[in-house]
């Protein structure tokens, strides 16, 4: 049998080769065993892994103890109170008022987490990525919403304000005087605690949180009756003291201190109520179906045709009017308006450019309604009511006068009474 011998160079290779292999092998035996030592001696102890980092800073090596205290200064320092301006005002919540705390412990328990908590291969795995890639840990705060609720409540009740509605009244030699309206103002604390959730959990509260609180308008503003500036309708009617008297009372003062806007319709009805004992009405003289009765709330017709003529005379538009069945006594023919509850209402609409205000009295035996209005919407006019036929139809005119002459006539209406008897 032949043998054939190898080349030297050949069998210099193949040394060389299994020299490196068992080198390598050697280096990864050793490598594993350092380290399996190095995580088996981390994981023993109570040392951040290398890569981990916190809050900007590495505490790579750090015992638990170094980590926390490092945790707790910066944990400290981003608890901050919450500062609330409002104009010049300033509202201070502390963080012990809240319970407002850096959530430490959480975040250390991720700290001393990583690469731990598996078996030897897996805690190697897990350090050696950390230590390639980094792991960073940030702290999160908490508090408690129903103690940041109530300051914010408490807040509330030193900036929320009702508004006031502008008024009109007389002063003592006649002239009109008015009263501004009073902006108010409502704090949302629901939506402020909504925004607060994110700043304080992340621990990132701004140095300061202005407050701003929504606006409310009066019902009545200040520019509403800015341009009223005289009396431009008010008509008297009169009637004996007793509960009828009563009742005209009533019902006059729900009219008192009413604006109607231009373009706005006004429900004598709505506005007055229905007319019960517990409203304060007593039992008096009423028409029901043609025939006089007793009913409560009696005499109140008095004041929705005390209101109608006043309406006429500052050149209002009615809308809905409803004459008696019999013709009354206080008013002329054709120029009274009847109301019930829930039957029979009188309306009428602000057809001018400026709102017009009510203001009534009702004192002794005689009740007056003011309409206050817009001297100029009515064009240096003066009006008048006039009327013709018979008492028991007579048909009813506005009419314009300036400067002595007739400007413009409107027919209201005819009426058609049955009977001369009064209610």
């Amino acid at each position: 049998m032949e043998t054939v011998n190898e080349p030297l160079e050949t069998k210099a290779e193949l040394f060389s080769l299994k020299t490196i292999s068992i080198a390598a092998t050697s280096a990864v035996v050793i490598a594993g065993a350092a380290a399996l030592s190095i995580s088996n001696s981390i994981a023993d102890s109570d040392q951040i892994v290398k890569g981990v980092r916190a809050e900007g800073r590495d505490i790579s090596g750090m015992t638990t103890a170094a980590a926390e205290q490092y945790l707790q200064s910066v944990g400290a320092a981003k608890t901050k109170p919450l500062n609330f301006t409002y104009g010049d005002q300033t509202f201070t919540v502390t963080p012990d008022e809240i319970n407002f705390k850096p959530n430490v412990d959480d975040a250390m328990r991720l700290a001393y987490s990583f690469g731990r908590g598996g078996d030897w291969t897996h805690n190697i795995q897990s350090q050696i990525r950390c230590a390639l890639n980094g792991r960073n840990v940030t702290l999160s705060g908490s508090y408690d919403a129903a103690l940041l609720n109530e300051k914010l409540n408490g807040i509330a009740a030193q900036i929320n304000r009702q508004p006031s509605n502008a008024y009109c009244y007389f002063n003592a030699d006649g002239s009109i005087a008015k009263v501004n309206g009073v902006i108010g103002y409502r704090l949302d604390t629901e939506k402020i605690a909504e925004s607060l959730k994110t700043p304080l959990e992340s621990l990132n509260v701004p140095d300061s949180i202005a407050l701003e609180p929504e606006e409310i308008l009066p019902f009545v503003t200040t520019e509403d009756v800015a341009a009223i500036d005289s009396v431009i309708g008010q008509y008297t009617t009169s009637y004996y003291p007793g509960a009828r008297g009563d009742n005209i009372a009533i019902a006059a003062w729900a009219l008192n201190d009413k604006i109607i806007k231009p373009g706005w319709e006004f429900s004598f009805n709505d506005t007055v109520g229905e007319r019960t004992y517990a409203a304060g009405y007593q039992t008096a003289g009423v028409i029901i179906n043609g025939r006089p009765e007793q009913d409560v709330g009696g005499g109140v017709c008095q004041v929705s045709s005390t209101l109608y003529n006043a309406v006429l005379l500052a050149g209002l538009t009615p809308t809905v009017r409803t004459a008696h069945f019999f013709p009354s006594t206080y008013v002329a023919p054709g120029r009274d308006a009847t109301v019930a509850d829930g039957q029979i209402d009188f309306k009428f609409r602000n057809d001018l450019p400026h709102s017009v205000y009510l203001l009534t009295s009702a004192w002794g035996s005689a009740v007056t309604v003011y309409v206050l209005g817009t001297k100029a919407d009515l064009n240096g006019a003066q009006i008048a009511l006039e009327s013709d036929g018979s008492s028991m139809t007579p048909s009813v005119y506005r009419v314009y006068y300036r400067d002595g002459q007739v400007i413009k006539e409107e027919f209201l209406h005819t009426d058609s009474y049955s009977d001369p008897v009064t209610d």
